[in-house]
Order: C-alpha cells, then structure tokens, then sequence
C-alpha cells in the first residue's frame, strides 16, 4: 500500500515537474536554438535566435538566422543566377505561426568555369520577422531550414528549427536587437541618388535591357536581377553584356532569360534591379517595357565605346609631352637630326619600330591589368610605381642611359645579334623598338587629361574593351611616331646637323640622369614609411594637411567647413606640377588657409587601400585626384586632373554655397 502510494506520489511529482519545465520553456526571454551542425557536413552550421521585441499591432517577431560556412564554401542568394538553390524555411508542423518574412542581405557575384551565381561566403546573417497568427498567445515553431552548401561540390542539408514562443513572456535582448539593425542595414533598398533610366525586354533574343543612372560615379558594379513575382520564380537571368559610360554615370547591362519549361511572359512585370557598388548598395523595383529594336545594346554603348576610344587616343597623344616621356621623344628626335643621311625607308623601318614598342607595351599592361581584375586583386593606373622593385630597376636603367649618352660607355648588342640586325637591313630595330617600350614605362606614373575617363572606363569593362581601350592609348602615344613613319619627308624641316648636335647629347643625359635621381627619392618612403602610415598628414610642413578620411569629411560639412581633399604620390609628375603651379601658388595658397577650410590629403606613394578605396569611389584608378566638399557640395565637386587657378577657385566657392 506504501508502495502504491509512493508511485502515485512520484507521477503527481514528475506531472508537475513536466508542466513547470514546460512553463519554464515558454516563458524564454528571447529564445535561441543555438548553433546546429549536420554530422554529414561539418562545413556548415546555423542559429536562429529572436531578438524578444514582439509587435502587437504587426503580430511580427524580428529574428536573426545566422550561417558559418568554413573556407571557400557559399551558399545563395534569393535568385542564385545560373546555378544554386536558395535557402529556404518549411513551416509545416509549425503551430501559431503565419509566415516569416524574409529579407536578403546584398549578394556578391561568384564565378565557377563561367557559370554566374549570387551568394555568401564565409558568414550571412538573415533577418527575419516571424509574423505570429491572430489571438495567439503561444507559438510552436517546428521548422525545417534546407540550405544548399558548394565548393566544386555541393551539399543540401537539412536543419530542424524549434522553438517555443509566448508572446507575454518575451523581453528585448539589447545584444539580439542590435545585431538585428545591423543585419538590416545591410539589406539594400532603393536610394535617391541613382535611378534606373531604362528596363525592357527583347522578346527575340529574350534579353532584358537596363540602363542605371548615378549622380556620382560607377566603379566596379555587380548587377543582380530577380522578381517577386511567383510566376517568374523559376526565371533565370544570365548577365550577357555590363559596361559603365565614359563619364562613368551610367551602368548598362542586358540579361539573357531563360526557364526550363517555357519562358512567360515579361513584358509589363515587375523585376527588381540589386546593384552592389561598394559601399553603394540599392535595390529598384521596375517594370519591363517593350522594346521594339531587335537588338538589346543601349545606343548609349556605341557611344561610350567610340567616346572612351577618343579619349585613350587624345590621352595617349599627351602623354608625349608629359615630363616622363619628354626626354625619350627628344632622344628620339636628336637621332633623326644626327642620321640625316638615312633613307626614307630606314627612317620609316625605325619610327615604325618605335611605335609597336609603344602600341604592345600598353596591351600587354592592359591584359595584366585585365587579368588582375579578374583575379580580384586591387588594380590602378601607375600601381606598379608602389613597388620598391620596379622603381630601383628603371630606376638602374634610366642612369645607364644617362651615362651612355654622356658618353663614358656604349652600350653593345651582343654579335650574334648585330649579325641578324645586319642580315634583315633594319639596323638596330630592336633597339627602337625598347625606346617605345622605354617610353611607355616611364609614362605610366603620369595622369594626362582625357587619359583618367580612358583607364576608368577600361578597368571597369570587359576585357575586350580594355584591351581595344588600351589599344587606342598606345596607338594615340605612338602617333608622333607614326606621322613620322608615314610621312619620313617631314624630317627636313628639322634643323640641319652640326657641331652643336654635340650639345644635345649631354643635355637628354642630364634630364635622364634628373629622372633616375627622382627614381631613387621614390625609394625613400619604402624605405620610411609602412604602409599603415601612407595616410599620416604632413605635420612636418608649415601648413600641416589632415589625413585622408571620410568620417572627417562628413563631420566637417555637416559644420559647414569646406574640406579641400588632395590625393597625390611622390612618383605622380603631375601631381608636383599642380602642387607647384598651383596649390602653392596666389590666389589658391591663401583660399586653402582660410578659417572655414580643411586641408586633407592621401598619400599614395606606397599602396594604401584606404585610399584605394576611396579613389575607386569616384570611380578613379590614378593619381592626382582633387575634390571639394562643403555645405554647398555635400558630395564633393572633382577638379581637373591639371588643376588651374579657377577652377580650384570656383570649386571653393560653389562648395562654400556662395
């Protein structure tokens, strides 16, 4: 009996234990289910936990599901591009329970053997809102998240999800709801300083057509392209074509659609444009109208294309002037004057030489560059000049040029070559043809107008559009050499030779021999500076300049200051020039001391991807680099590559909001 009684005891004892246990479950202040891995797949382990701030009026919970992914696993985005599954979430045995909205942080493109998808590596964090039914005290969610895992393989795993939810019982966790903000703002959304200025849709090669306008520049857009609408949900659109004007406002990019059964109908639906620019990141929700041309390029790219082209000919015809080069084409010149005696065909052999020099070394740093590009790497114009390296090798080169011109040695071919020199009749080809490549190195740390809208336009196309672009600055360089070529005659309205030509010689040598000395102070700050440090501000000068940074920038307009920002490098030529002819010269040195005004600048002698970043946020891949910030121009107003007086002047005074 005793017994009997003790069991009955024990039930009544563990029933109440049961229902406190039970209790003491929903009465969570923001529940969590805590890290879940599969024991198939140890890559991949996930969380979902709330944030405890329930909304009674919306009935919505905000949660956070959370997604480690171990080294080069990634997982996909809403619409994962040519290949991929989206995560998704079964609610099936979920009770109290209406939906969870879910929202998708901005994506980056992943390229496996050419196939485009749109995902997240390493870590993701979805916000969601848990929408509880109506009159629903306590909540059971009993869910199953599938998510799809991929290296050169890919994975679908299962991950139970539960939890118990009671809406009296939950309190805001601080931790939870901030990391919940944080979430959400990296979800994009529509922002007013781009807009899109075109969407339509082919329906005789299926291809959508987008144009995206910007106040600012583009710089390295990924464009992403889904619906929401659930008839287009098995709609996979594959970039075909992404290219950014001249002046770098414009974004035009065409999708190929395609679906496994038949494609519907896209005219007048409703597709959402995500553009990721980083830090720039928008959504835009657009209809598709119809388009009669039966083909997809924009009439905006013909123009870009022959614009960017017009700009690498002019560019490249500049730099011929610039102080880097100018030594090398007087060389160039005083050999024609001293072998006046030369055939026309001789004369046109080696101008000829010279200008393939030019032509084939900008291609091939185009496809360096292009290759770069694709890798992921971090490209510029002149980046090679932030190499100790390569400066202390040209550096070498310029003073044996120096030297052999003042005349202490010759420089010798060696006699097998002289041999074949002498068998083709083209004496000494090759050696013209290094004067080209000579040249076109020693060009590189130089920024010529016209030459910046080339290169940003290059390094942010294709990479048959770089190559042509780079193409036409070498073709636009080598035109001296090539109207030479074409026209050998013109070489008698030079001056005749004489004892005076003995002059010259030692005259290029001293202006190379001041070029391998410059060559040499570039080593210095490798040598000084770490590159942490290549933002520090000059304190040492009588007027000391801050360092770079765009927290400052916005500090200081949102008190009405005007910040003067100053990207520069020592190796830059035409950023001395500016800062000598007009930074450091009336009326700019004394505008640049006014009271209300911020000097700012970013040293780019050694690499610095601080200023990198923010160089490629205006769309800009060299140096000298100016703009000017205030309450009038709260995003900057750029200046001309070669600043003059007035227009540093009126920049000022329009950023003043005079």
């Amino acid at each position: 009996m005793k017994t009997a009684k003790f069991v009955g005891y024990l039930r009544w004892f563990s029933v109440c234990l049961s229902l406190l246990m039970s209790s003491f479950s929903w009465a969570q202040g923001s529940p969590s289910t805590g890290w879940l891995t599969s024991s198939d797949h140890d890559a991949v382990k996930v969380k979902l936990s709330v944030t405890g701030e329930f909304n009674p009026e919306t009935r919505t919970l905000p949660a956070l599901l959370t997604v480690q992914l171990k080294d080069e696993w990634k997982t996909y985005w809403q619409a994962p591009g040519e290949g991929g599954i989206p995560p998704r979430i079964d609610l099936a045995s979920s009770q109290g329970i209406e939906r969870i909205d879910w929202h998708w942080p901005t994506p980056s493109e992943y390229y496996v053997q050419s196939i485009r998808t749109a995902g997240y590596k390493h870590q993701v964090t979805f916000p969601l809102e848990i929408v509880v039914s109506e009159a629903t005290e306590r909540a059971q969610l009993d869910a199953v998240f599938t998510l799809s895992s991929c290296t050169n393989i890919c994975v679908l795993t299962d991950f139970p999800l539960q939890l118990n939810i009671d809406v009296n019982q939950l309190s805001p966790d601080s931790e939870q709801s901030f990391a919940f903000a944080r979430a959400m703002s990296l979800v994009p959304r529509p922002l007013g300083n781009a807009q899109v200025t075109r969407a339509d849709y082919n329906a005789d090669d299926q291809q959508l057509s987008f144009v995206l306008s910007r106040k600012s520049r583009w710089d390295s857009p990924q464009v992403f392209v889904h619906s929401e609408d659930k008839q287009l949900d098995e709609v996979v659109f594959k970039l075909v074509q992404q290219t950014v004007s001249v002046d770098g406002k414009r974004l035009i990019a065409s999708f190929k659609a395609s679906h496994w059964l038949e494609l519907p109908e896209l005219v007048n639906r409703q597709v959402s444009i995500t553009v990721n620019d980083d830090p720039f990141s928008a959504v835009y929700t657009t209809q598709l109208d119809r388009s009669n041309s039966t083909t997809t390029n924009d009439p905006l790219d013909t123009m870009t294309i022959w614009g960017a082209l017009f700009a690498a000919l002019l560019g490249g015809l500049i730099l011929n002037i610039m102080p880097c080069v100018l030594p090398v084409l007087g060389i160039k010149v005083q050999s024609l004057i001293a072998n006046s005696d030369a055939s026309a065909r001789q004369v046109r052999y080696q101008f000829l030489a010279t200008a393939m020099g030019v032509i084939s070394t900008f291609i091939v740093i185009g496809a360096l560059l292009g290759l770069l590009k694709l890798s992921g790497a971090r490209i510029s114009w002149g980046m090679q000049f932030q190499n100790p390296w390569f400066i202390a090798v040209l550096a070498f080169i310029t003073l044996a040029f120096a030297i052999n011109l003042f005349g202490l040695y010759q420089i010798r071919l060696p006699q097998w070559l002289n041999q074949w020199a002498l068998k083709s009749q083209r004496s000494s080809l090759l050696g013209h043809f290094s004067q080209g490549v000579f040249a076109t190195v020693l060009a590189t740390p130089c920024t010529a107008p016209f030459l910046g809208t080339a290169v940003a336009f290059a390094l942010g196309a294709p990479m048959y559009l770089l190559l042509l672009i780079f193409f036409g600055l070498g073709v636009g360089m080598a035109l001296p050499w090539l109207s030479i070529a074409a026209f050998p005659q013109t070489r008698k309205l030079l001056p005749k030779p004489g004892p005076w030509l003995k002059w010259v010689k030692p005259i290029f040598g001293a202006l190379l021999l001041a070029t391998s000395v410059w060559l040499f102070t570039l080593l210095t700050p490798h040598w000084l500076k770490a590159s942490s440090e290549s933002t520090s501000a000059e304190q040492t000068s009588e007027r000391p300049w801050q360092m770079l940074s765009f927290k400052t920038i916005h500090q200081a307009v949102t008190q009405g200051k005007v910040v003067f920002v100053d990207v520069t490098a020592d190796w830059c030529i035409t950023c001395k020039a500016n800062k000598l002819g007009v930074l450091e010269q009336e009326p700019v040195y004394s505008a640049l001391a006014a009271p209300d005004l911020i000097r700012m600048r970013g040293d780019w002698t050694v690499r610095n991807d601080y200023i990198t970043d923010y160089l490629r946020a205006y769309g800009q891949y060299g140096v000298p680099y100016n703009r000017v910030y205030g309450p009038g121009a709260p995003e900057g107003i750029e200046l001309p590559i070669i600043l003059t007086s007035d227009a540093v002047m009126q920049a000022i005074k329009e950023a003043r909001n005079e």
